[in-house]
């Protein structure tokens, strides 16, 4: 689950994904969580259908742009949060979220040569 901290931030993300398709790409696969879990052989290889279960765990992504960290219309820093919060063993959440990383995603270049790179 992707979370944001409120409209901006939500708006300055989208605004930047759709001007740089690299960060979009890059937010896609680091961010994306497993749904299902998948047999591994010795090797790590997989060997089997997903086998779908009922979470461990849930996992949540908050985002945020901070106003003052804009060049222009885009952001030139996205910070991020990563939480989890327990399940039972039906899949349900228990307890509270635990935020176990905080980082951002940082542009070190400038909006017309973006070089995105992020930092915990």
């Amino acid at each position: 689950m992707i979370e944001f901290t409120d409209s901006f931030s939500q708006a300055a993300v989208a605004e930047a994904c759709s001007a740089f398709p690299d960060l979009l790409k890059r937010l896609s696969l680091e961010l994306t969580l497993p749904i299902f879990l998948r047999p591994r052989d010795e090797c790590g290889d997989i060997c089997g259908p997903a086998e779908i279960s009922p979470p461990e765990r849930l996992r949540k992504l908050q985002l945020y742009v901070s106003n003052h960290d804009m060049a222009d219309n885009l952001p030139k820093e996205i910070g991020f949060c990563h939480f989890v919060r327990d399940c039972d063993k039906y899949g349900m959440p228990h307890g509270e979220w635990r935020m176990i990383l905080n980082g951002s995603y940082y542009n070190h270049g400038d909006n017309t040569h973006p070089q995105w790179s992020s930092h915990t």
